[in-house]
């Protein structure tokens, strides 16, 4: 019962547990208490009556004894190394036993051409046939120019696909000289406009429609930044062929993790081959539902190409909606035979894209710099479009070298009352002898806020945007040779 003093009078039973007695004076006013009788059936039984040794173990030492603290340390330090044992067990039956059952089986010839035969092709993501495909590509090269010496280039190149739009996001670095250049540019496509965004400066036209899907337009437009890097984004397509053909491509596969950020696991199919003197290594990643997630591949010369390829949505970049807006995105292709004061135009719009002719103007401008030697455009004279559609134009005073009257023309194919591919645009001035009487004055259009219609420039804002160009060009026919 609760305050019972074991045999040897050191321990006292507290109703849970023997505990160190307390000094006898003490034991004695706890004795002259009165305690409450326990139930039979929560009697506690006699841990002596077996005859045993009546000398009891304490459940817990008295830390104010000499050895209390040192026993209690060897407890926690046995505890934590038994922890530290466990953990280590617990680690090493995941790494060697449970995470190996967790990754993908390797994949055969036979398997990996399958796969492969399951993914979209180049031409169906340019042909818009998907309702959503990203690849980004990520290369680094090494190059010696004869006028900038040697350079390392980092390319960083994503482009995006859908039914209705698309969309080329490239950043590059070019270190010469310890000196790195960086050059950026976006490009986005839709139905109804094009944006695109270049160090820092960006600019938007908005247009009626488009006769083309805009995968097509702008993945396969040479001048746009990053379009050179989508082949790399299909390789696996000729390494199958190269396959189904009996090519030896030393074919070997295994599992291992996406080398990316979030290390996915994954199937690895690799290829090497001397090329051109150079070892190439091509690899590429499937997940375990045997998705392509990407590839990389390096060579001798230290190229490394890094790609990984989703099917996520395309959506509309933030920054479009608040690039500067511009007028219509168009080349105005001269006659051969016009001269200062009969000039022929006709109209091809860039992107295959359309405009309302309603709002639209036929101008005269001129082209001057200002006193930043900022290249920018006067308007001079300017009539409508709409209005210019009568068999009879419409006839003004232009000013020039002299005055001179001059009949302005519109001819409008189909789509009718649209700016279209094979409109034309005519001027006929009367001629007072002068020739040049308006040498100083270009032709062409406008749209309703006098902005003056230009040709959008994709090409890299730099001096030397050929030599990149063909350098990144050369790694990937060095590659591409690989499966030829």
């Amino acid at each position: 019962m609760v305050g019972e003093l074991s045999p040897d009078g050191n321990y006292m039973w507290d109703g849970y547990q023997w505990v160190v007695a307390q000094p006898q004076a003490a034991v004695a006013s706890v004795v002259q208490q009165p305690v409450l009788q326990q139930p039979a059936f929560m009697a506690q039984p006699d841990p002596f009556a077996s005859g045993l040794d009546s000398t009891p173990l304490p459940l817990a030492p008295d830390a104010s004894g000499a050895g209390g603290g040192k026993a209690t340390l060897r407890l926690a330090v046995i505890g934590l190394v038994g922890s530290l044992l466990l953990a280590g067990v617990g680690f090493a039956s995941y790494e060697f036993v449970i995470d190996p059952w967790l990754d993908p089986d390797p994949y055969t010839e036979d398997k990996f051409v399958s796969s492969v035969g399951d993914t979209l092709t180049q031409e169906q993501v340019v042909s818009g046939e998907t309702d959503g495909w990203s690849c980004r590509v990520e290369l680094e090269i090494s190059t010696n120019d004869e006028m900038l010496g040697e350079m390392d280039i980092d390319l960083n190149t994503k482009m995006s696909a859908s039914r209705d739009a698309a969309l080329i996001e490239t950043d590059m670095t070019i270190r010469t000289g310890g000196f790195p250049i960086p050059v950026n540019g976006d490009f986005w496509l839709s139905q109804e406009e094009f944006a695109m965004r270049s160090m820092g400066e960006s600019q938007r036209t908005v247009f009626d429609s488009m006769d083309d899907e805009p995968a097509t337009v702008l993945l396969t437009d040479s001048d746009a930044m990053g379009t050179e890097s989508l082949a790399y984004c299909f390789l696996h397509h000729m390494a199958a062929i190269s396959l189904e053909n009996g090519e030896d491509l030393d074919f070997t596969s295994s599992s291992e993790r996406f080398p990316n950020e979030d290390g996915e696991r994954a199937v690895k199919v690799s290829m090497e081959q001397d090329v051109d003197g150079a070892r190439m290594s091509i690899s590429w990643f499937f997940d375990a539902e045997d998705n392509l997630i990407g590839g990389k591949a390096t060579n001798d010369t230290g190229m490394k190409l890094l790609m990984t390829i989703t099917n996520e949505k395309l959506s509309k970049p933030s920054w479009v909606d608040s690039a500067t807006s511009g007028s219509f995105a168009l080349n105005l292709d001269e006659d051969l035979w016009s001269n200062y004061t009969h000039r022929t135009m006709t109209i091809e719009p860039q992107f295959n894209a359309t405009y309302k002719l309603e709002g639209a103007q036929i101008v005269l401008y001129s082209e001057e710099t200002d006193a930043e030697d900022n290249d920018i455009m006067i308007l001079v004279s300017k009539v409508s479009a709409t209005g210019a559609l009568d068999s009879s134009g419409i006839s003004i005073s232009v000013e020039g070298d002299s005055p001179s009257n001059c009949t302005f023309f519109y001819n409008d194919t189909e789509p009718m009352l649209e700016i279209s591919y094979g409109d034309t645009i005519r001027m006929e001035c009367e001629d007072n002898g002068d020739y040049n009487q308006l040498r100083d004055y270009e032709f062409g259009l406008a749209n309703a806020n006098d902005q003056i219609a230009q040709k959008m420039d994709l090409e890299m804002p730099w001096a030397s945007p050929f030599l990149t160009i063909i350098s990144i060009l050369g790694a990937g026919l060095l590659i591409r040779k690989r499966f030829e």
